[in-house]
């Protein structure tokens, strides 16, 4: 029988984060070793937090001492900020695959982890969305993209999210862009009478960014034709839809060699 791959969570007590760890606990074939998480829960069983059962892995906040313990396995980094970069980095150099389901990484952190993926030949998959119907509704926007010269992406978050747009939305927005070839057209601009009420731009495609109680991830893909409209919409009601995902990238990223984006990587 083949040995359980070492799994180590990065943001372990956030929400996201919890849903994970919840989720590897009961998978065959894994085994969490390690869980770096906020310093008010450092010492805590991150088991008994999680589900009232104690696993034996404390809340760290020794990266290098808890990924020690994950030698040739996965990190899962649902942390924020700098810290993503950080965390990355020294598990890149202990031949840890690192799956990174954060949005909103600097341009300079890329970079960075980039070329340390290039020197160590370890695997890294930045993961936009987690849920499979939302990768499948990116690749058909991209399949419309090629059609269409006319889009728009509303995208809705609960309100504790802070940044806009998601990183799903703006990945979507890069990946209709490059198939359209730049084609698509934005509406000329005009006097807003509440700014910023048209959204943002990014490749001729509109974004809209709603955060209100009651959503957890939820985007539309609006294409207009004349006389028609294409609209391809995915939700999730909660964390849950995201769990298909991590499993799939914590078992199948040792297939993939250097810097990737976006779970299509992985699917058939």
């Amino acid at each position: 029988m083949l040995a359980s791959i070492p799994v180590v969570v990065s943001g372990a007590t956030g929400r996201l984060g919890r849903e994970i760890v919840r989720t590897v606990l009961t998978q065959v074939g894994m085994e969490l070793v390690g869980a770096i998480g906020h310093a008010r829960h450092l010492g805590e069983d991150i088991g008994e937090l999680i589900t009232g059962d104690p696993c034996g892995v404390e809340v760290s906040i020794d990266i290098d001492s808890t990924l020690e313990k994950a030698r040739g396995g996965v990190l899962v980094d649902v942390s924020t900020g700098s810290f993503i970069r950080e965390v990355v980095s020294r598990a890149i150099k202990q031949n840890i695959a690192c799956v990174v389901g954060t949005t909103g990484i600097s341009n300079f952190d890329f970079e960075e982890i980039s070329s340390l993926v290039k020197e160590y030949n370890v695997p890294v998959l930045f993961v936009p969305n987690f849920a499979l119907g939302a990768v499948l509704m990116i690749k058909f926007a991209k399949m419309a993209s090629k059609y269409f010269k006319w889009a728009e992406i509303v995208e809705s978050h609960h309100e504790r999210k802070v940044d806009s747009p998601s990183g799903t939305a703006l990945y979507t927005a890069e990946v209709m862009a490059r198939a359209s070839n730049g084609k698509f057209r934005s509406p000329v601009e005009s006097d807003e009478t509440v700014k910023g009420v048209r959204g943002g731009k990014f490749g001729g495609i509109r974004i809209h960014s709603v955060r209100l109680p009651g959503y957890v991830a939820d985007q539309q893909v609006i294409f207009g034709g004349q006389g028609e409209t294409l609209t391809l919409h995915h939700s999730s009601s909660s964390r849950e839809s995201f769990m298909s995902g991590v499993i799939l990238a914590i078992r199948k990223i040792r297939e993939l060699e250097g810097l990737n984006t976006g779970l299509e990587n992985l699917l058939d």
